[in-house]
């Protein structure tokens, strides 16, 4: 039994870990990574806490455990690269998603600590460090998993789920849509009538486009549809023969800076959307990206 320490609170014990594999196997296959997303191979953390209630208290550890466990095998089934590994290419060096079912690792732990005594769970306590699971890193990325997860029983009935999941793998929605998953397949979801859950696409063709000029063989990667719809519209507006560099040579650009307060932005919002803009959401980045897309197009 191992056993992790932490400033001032009592020992956070680990009962159990074991390695989760997904309820049907897949074929290995690789998925290339963007260069982004080899540039953080790390695992980001999240802990959420369920505080004691007649629910909780009536729940054993190893039932939460078992249910867990069930409901991520069911995850893996369907999110398959989070039970893969990543790999180097041998020819180039680059980081790729190596999917092998080699699965994720659940781990088991008790603390005779009560979440009220944690103080406000908003901020940052050294003794959440204790509430994840973080596998060594020797420097070989096919031994390193791409999701974990660890179940913590506290002293006073309460639990904690801490998740870490790979930044190559995962984005923002991406890992909410997989952690709503493994929610919904838990028996303990299940009992409540369980949530709507998005599956997700895992085919990078879908994003491209299988012309023939543009895929050169089974190993070249398509262009992406929205590049290739940029491409077209630079030719087009080359269309007088003139070439990039000669174009931007006829042109001053002036630099400017914009500040966009909340306030702005709520008032655009407003004028965009009117009083329909319940039923629609979008960012402020997006809001703002698509104004400038549609002024670029028609700028009177």
């Amino acid at each position: 039994m191992a056993t992790q320490k932490n400033g001032n609170f009592p020992t956070v014990c680990v009962t159990k870990s074991l390695t989760v594999y997904p309820k049907s196997f897949h074929p290995q296959q690789i998925l290339t990574l963007s260069n982004l997303d080899r540039q953080c191979p790390l695992l980001m953390y999240l802990v959420f806490f369920y505080k004691p209630s007649s629910v909780h208290q009536n729940l054993s550890l190893d039932l939460v455990f078992s249910r867990l466990k069930s409901g991520l095998e069911e995850t893996l089934s369907v999110w398959y690269p989070a039970a893969g590994r990543l790999s180097l290419n041998p020819h180039d060096g680059k980081l790729n998603l190596w999917c092998n079912n080699k699965g994720a690792i659940l781990v088991e732990a008790v603390t005779q600590v009560k979440i009220s005594e944690l103080g406000d769970l908003s901020q940052y306590n050294e003794f959440l460090e204790s509430l994840v699971y973080k596998p060594l890193f020797s420097g070989n990325f096919a031994e390193m998993p791409l999701a974990v997860a660890q179940v913590t029983r506290f002293g006073c009935g309460g639990y904690s789920v801490g998740v870490g999941t790979s930044h190559s793998l995962f984005d923002g929605p991406g890992s909410y849509d997989f952690l709503r998953a493994w929610a919904s397949n838990s028996a303990i979801m299940q009992d409540k009538g369980g949530i709507e859950v998005h599956k997700p696409v895992h085919e990078r063709g879908r994003l491209g486009m299988a012309n023939s000029h543009v895929v050169k063989s089974a190993m070249a990667a398509p262009r992406a549809t929205a590049i290739d719809h940029l491409y077209l519209l630079i030719q087009n507006a080359l269309g007088n023969g003139q070439n990039l560099s000669e174009m931007a040579g006829n042109v001053k650009h002036v630099t400017k800076t914009f500040h966009l307060t909340g306030a702005m932005m709520e008032s655009f919002k407003r004028k965009v959307f009117g009083q329909g803009r319940s039923n629609f959401s979008c960012s402020p980045f997006d809001l703002v990206a698509a104004h400038l897309w549609k002024v670029g197009f028609n700028p009177d």
